[in-house]
């Protein structure tokens, strides 16, 4: 058993371990529901189960955790912090997220140390 299953079954319990069986069929009717494709589970997976792919052309996160208070929590916050640089909420349904796909560009570290006071405007932009 990987460290995703344990969490979940540790803190859910019996409902955590209901969640797990039903998983692939949730993630399968959610992705037909939403017209997604290419998923693919990330890497290091915790407490939520996080799948990275795409909805037509756009890169997408699907987030599902059998903590639905949690997710609606998490999307509000994020629909706090819209224009400001978060991830968009594409959908929410109940105990998943539909997330815009934040792509990496260039790193800050990168710029250290010819372009200091540049990485610091856009950390300070953020």
């Amino acid at each position: 058993m990987n460290t995703f299953h344990s969490n979940i079954i540790s803190i859910y319990e019996r409902k955590g371990k209901e969640w797990l069986d039903e998983l692939l069929g949730l993630v399968s009717a959610i992705s037909s529901k939403m017209g997604l494709r290419d998923l693919r589970e990330v890497t290091n997976l915790t407490y939520n189960y996080v799948l990275s792919g795409f909805q037509g052309d756009n890169p997408i996160i699907l987030k599902a955790s059998p903590d639905n208070a949690g997710l609606k929590r998490e999307a509000f916050a994020l629909k706090c912090f819209a224009g400001y640089g978060a991830a968009k909420v594409l959908a929410e349904d109940e105990g998943v997220l539909l997330l815009e796909r934040s792509m990496p560009g260039t790193s800050l570290k990168s710029y250290f140390p010819d372009r200091e006071q540049e990485s610091i405007e856009i950390a300070c932009g953020l």
